[in-house]
């Protein structure tokens, strides 16, 4: 039974140089009056005024952990060690939650016996003028297989996800050998020990995309880390005899899609990924446009690549030669 005055969630933030986002970011975590919180703020080595702001806050009580850079991963891990509530809330440090939301996934929690709350959530992206508009609403439900459905299609942010602390414990630390998808293997190992997951409806939480995120800098970082995650997770379920046929079946469809993103990227690995989807399926053909299905059937997927790819060249120079034109065109007149 909790003590009344201990807090019923936990509200983890890893920060490194947010100074100029923690305070709105707080003071979000401020707006959440129907169910009592505590914020545990993990600095990760900012050189920043992350750490004053944080210490200056007026709106709600803030512990803050200090550590060198370590990454986010080891950041939320010590703030899970740290914690005291029976629910855990991650939330990075340039995200904001939406009034009361937490009151509404720790109802829902509470009235389904539910271990994971999950909401909807809204991209905030930077306009011409640098400023944060709303843009996309992402509304999805998780199926009858929520382990295949989060690693196959379903993503949320850390701050649209409430566990309840027995899941967390269950899960055991955050993954540091993925630095870029990490928070979504978190929801897949919650879904794979079993959580029971309850939608919430309504937006809960403004999710900053970042222009300059590690995702889109990186392009082969990303593949090769969904790859990484996609090689672990099979060895996790073969290992634990739970490989059943949906699983399987979601493999081929996560390979299918890097195989054509290594492709372009990382010519060694497409083939070792390709190697590995004709051990899984034998009759494989990629999931992408028709063209490339039929052509796959009847010169080989590899090869039927490789057309592609040269289509798409010359494409580019056509387009190239098209820009320049009307460029030469407009300099005339």
């Amino acid at each position: 039974m909790r003590a009344s005055n201990a807090p019923a969630i936990s509200v983890i933030i890893p920060a490194w140089n947010a100074g100029r986002w923690i305070r709105a970011t707080l003071a979000s975590v401020a707006s959440q009056r129907e169910v009592p919180v505590e914020v545990i703020l993990v600095d990760d080595g900012s050189d920043d005024d992350t750490v004053a702001i944080a210490e200056s806050s007026r709106d709600v009580r803030v512990t803050i952990l200090r550590q060198a850079r370590l990454g986010p991963s080891r950041a939320r891990t010590a703030g899970t060690a740290a914690a005291h509530g029976a629910f855990i809330q991650y939330l990075d440090a340039d995200d904001e939650l939406t009034p009361d939301t937490l009151g509404r996934r720790f109802a829902a929690l509470e009235s389904s016996g539910a271990d994971v709350a999950y909401c909807d959530w809204v991209r905030w992206e930077p306009d011409a003028a640098g400023q944060f508009r709303e843009t996309e609403v992402v509304i999805d439900e998780l199926g009858a297989r929520p382990d295949v459905d989060l690693f196959t299609r379903s993503w949320w942010p850390p701050g649209a996800l409430l566990y309840r602390r027995t899941i967390v414990d269950r899960i055991g630390p955050w993954r540091e050998d993925l630095p870029i998808i990490q928070d979504a293997r978190f929801a897949l190992d919650a879904a794979v020990a079993g959580a029971r997951f309850v939608h919430v409806p309504g937006v809960g939480l403004r999710y900053r995309q970042m222009p300059d995120s590690l995702s889109r800098r990186d392009p082969r970082a990303f593949v090769l880390d969904r790859l990484r995650n996609a090689r672990t997770a099979e060895e996790e379920w073969r290992s634990a005899g739970t490989l059943d046929a949906a699983r399987q079946r979601a493999l081929v469809d996560v390979y299918g899609a890097l195989a054509r993103n290594l492709f372009e990227c990382d010519r060694r690995r497409f083939h070792e990924v390709y190697a590995h989807l004709r051990e899984l399926d034998p009759d494989f053909r990629p999931s992408g446009p028709p063209s490339l299905r039929r052509l796959s059937a009847l010169i080989g997927y590899p090869a039927a690549e490789h057309v592609a790819a040269a289509w798409r060249a010359a494409k580019r120079v056509v387009h190239a030669g098209a820009d320049g034109k009307m460029t030469r065109t407009a300099a005339s007149s």
